[in-house]
């Protein structure tokens, strides 16, 4: 199991010095330097220790000699310190999977949100916004936000090159012309009715028509327009596949249950719509329907991110109330992600192998 002084000797050069100009210290009161507070918060992060405890172990490693309730304070001025390790962290990977060749050209990120709740009655959440590099495996970008900012595209930093995948919650109009004006593409689940579809006529396109005719697992390709910013003629592909009987059968159920948790009922061409996989892209048509549908699977790799960081790492409930605790808290937990990411990227060889690679170099 990774260790605390493993962790240490992964952090990026320079952050001794952030701690200072971030305001994580700003007096030498009971923890003097950057070295022991971030040792003693990572006692606290990644052992789960208490804050108590913490105390305890300050005194016991002589890291320092702080009560709970100071280095409670210590720890909340961490918040920008942690986010700074953090965005230093990001991409530091050495594992590169490759590419289909059809998508070689791009950066594929698969983005998603999950919610973070604090423990108690009160169970207040807040939103980690996140983007994965789907061939290195690793963290491209991150965001912590209260639940008041929304999911959308527009909390990512979209770049020229960039592919991508989403969810139906990221296929709105906004998020289509926030990718196009970076000069990246995409490839997302589209919502029945999301927006208006038009054909090369400027007539208006029924979705649901042309999903009727399709038989189990036969593929859609369908050329469409959208109006953005009320110009017409953005040229784009609805890709489209009915599921088998089987994911159709589990894909029902799963709506009975929703539409009794949530109270109310779903229309009938709402829940016929569920029985495809509808994706949109701007992809060219050099790129097959079948392989932008196959890209699309690849999406689930990001909601096993977040069940990785929620089970392994205690990422799910914070055990914290003051949002200053909460911000820090999420922060240095993502901060020891990528501290993780970062180890287990590095190859690894047993000591005889090493040896005998400095023998023939």
């Amino acid at each position: 199991m990774t260790s605390i002084i493993e962790l240490m000797k992964e952090l990026p050069e320079g952050y001794e010095a952030a701690c200072y100009a971030k305001k994580a210290i700003q007096r030498k009161r009971g923890i003097e330097n950057p070295n022991d507070l971030m040792m003693l918060s990572m006692f606290h992060l990644f052992k789960g220790c208490s804050l108590v405890e913490i105390s305890a172990i300050g005194k016991l490693a002589k890291l320092g000699n702080v009560s709970d309730v100071a280095f409670m304070k210590r720890f909340e001025n961490c918040n920008d310190w942690f986010a700074w390790n953090a965005e230093r962290l990001i991409s530091d990977c050495a594992i590169e999977y490759e590419k289909p060749d059809w998508i070689e050209e791009y950066r594929v990120l698969a983005v998603d949100a999950s919610e973070v709740y604090e423990k108690g009655c009160s169970r207040r959440s807040y939103r980690l916004h996140f983007a994965l590099d789907l061939f290195k495996m690793c963290c491209e970008e991150y965001k912590i936000t209260t639940q008041k900012t929304g999911e959308s595209l527009r909390n990512f930093e979209i770049k020229e090159g960039d592919l991508i995948v989403g969810d139906r919650i990221y296929s709105t109009l906004g998020g289509i012309k926030h990718c196009l004006d970076n000069g990246a593409n995409f490839v997302m689940r589209i919502r029945n009715k999301a927006f208006n579809l038009y054909d090369a006529q400027n007539e208006r396109i029924n979705l649901p028509e042309h999903l009727e005719k399709l038989k189990d697992e036969e593929i859609l390709d369908l050329r469409i327009f959208a109006r953005l910013d009320g110009k017409a003629g953005i040229p784009l592909r609805i890709c489209a596949m009915r599921k088998n009987p089987e994911a159709i059968d589990k894909t029902q159920r799963y709506l009975v249950q929703k539409q009794s948790r949530a109270g109310r009922k779903f229309s009938e061409e709402a829940l016929a719509f569920n029985n495809y996989i509808v994706v949109i892209t701007a992809l060219p048509d050099s790129i097959s329907a079948g392989q932008i549908l196959e890209l699309y699977r690849w999406r689930w790799q990001v909601e096993l991110y977040f069940k990785r960081l929620k089970s392994i790492m205690d990422f799910g409930e914070m055990p914290k109330k003051r949002p200053q605790s909460v911000f820090a808290w999420l922060n240095g937990k993502m901060m020891i992600a990528l501290l993780i990411e970062k180890i287990i990227g590095k190859p690894s060889f047993s000591p005889e192998i090493q040896r005998q690679a400095e023998h023939l170099a």
